[in-house]
């Protein structure tokens, strides 16, 4: 059985769309767990509607702690072997849990990761800023599970990036915990960190990485990924991002060093850890005032005393710790 842990908060718009996309999957042996966080708008009626008709849609209700916390709940409610993260406002293929059940038990490994329909996403993307508004038509293509190709790694690090320039043919972008389905028995000890509302996703990500899992990676878009205006990252204030963003660093640099081997750490310091300090050196480009400067200082101190810096990797890497270390004796 598979566990399908969605968070929920005011999501009314597109929850029942991600909910029938559960519904509609070609594999049935799944429970689907929705956490409403706290949402003001009919999000738990909509919930409470679904749970009424079918067994397998179990609704969690509580006061708003955040994505991580209602994740870290959904985990500890799981009762399958294997887990899927969805976000509310986004859905699946109608074929993605049997082509990744298939794939995690014909290989073995841990993890079966995939990719979202980049089309769907540029179309919607395209039509918002024109403002024809979020139109969403996916080309829903059959697949045949036993012709699905994969490749397997016993090195996750060498498969994953924060680039977004350095995709690759098999590379896994970014570091969501959606477009993946998971081994309970892998992450059911990892819990998300409630106190990083931006980001929150790395430390978690690189604590994934780090434990060396068996992996299955296919390119098969099987995530309807949608661009949403009001989601926490596009909406964030630039010091309330550097803070959060800086704190991930920080918390996942330790991680890293803790766990990783030389050779994944180089890779990991390239591939994720200077693109988050790129994001965090952009978040305050237009910070003016004493106090933003002064807390900025500081945070830029914590990361270089705890190490952040060491080592950059390549030349734009350089080229951003001179300008840090440039701003910080100013």
């Amino acid at each position: 059985m598979i566990s399908i842990i969605v968070p929920v908060y005011n999501a009314e718009k597109y929850l029942r769309r991600c909910i029938n996309s559960v519904r509609a999957q070609t594999y049935d042996d799944w429970e689907l767990i929705c956490i409403n966080d706290g949402s003001t708008d009919n999000s738990g009626d909509i919930l409470d509607e679904y749970a009424s008709r079918d067994a397998r849609v179990r609704v969690i209700t509580k006061e708003n702690a955040g994505v991580s916390a209602a994740r870290n709940d959904g985990l500890a409610m799981a009762r399958g072997n294997y887990v899927l993260f969805l976000d509310a406002d986004d859905f699946i293929h109608p074929q993605t849990l049997e082509i990744t059940h298939r794939i995690a038990c014909d290989a073995g490994v841990d993890i079966v990761s995939f990719r979202h329909d980049a089309r769907l996403y540029n179309r919607i993307l395209n039509a918002m800023c024109s403002g024809r508004g979020a139109y969403v038509d996916p080309h829903i293509r059959c697949y045949n599970p036993a012709h699905v190709t994969y490749v397997r790694t016993d090195c996750l690090a060498k498969y994953t990036t924060e680039r977004n320039h350095s995709m690759g043919w098999w590379r896994i972008r970014h570091c969501y915990p959606v477009m993946h389905l998971y081994r309970r028995d892998l992450i059911a000890n990892m819990r998300f960190d409630t106190d990083i509302r931006i980001a929150e996703d790395f430390p978690w990500w690189t604590r994934i990485i780090f434990a060396h899992p068996r992996a299955a990676v296919t390119r098969l878009p099987l995530y309807y990924y949608i661009p949403n205006g009001a989601s926490a990252l596009n909406s964030v204030q630039s010091m309330r991002l550097f803070d959060n963003v800086s704190r991930a660093i920080i918390r996942s640099y330790d991680i890293a060093c803790r766990a990783g081997r030389p050779c994944e750490l180089r890779r990991w310091r390239r591939e994720f850890l200077w693109p988050f300090i790129f994001t965090c050196m952009r978040a305050v480009r237009g910070c003016t005032s004493d106090a933003d400067i002064k807390f900025i200082k500081s945070r830029l101190h914590e990361m270089q005393h705890a190490g952040c810096f060491d080592n950059p990797v390549g030349m734009r890497a350089c080229k951003y710790r001179r300008i840090i270390y440039k701003f910080l004796s100013e």
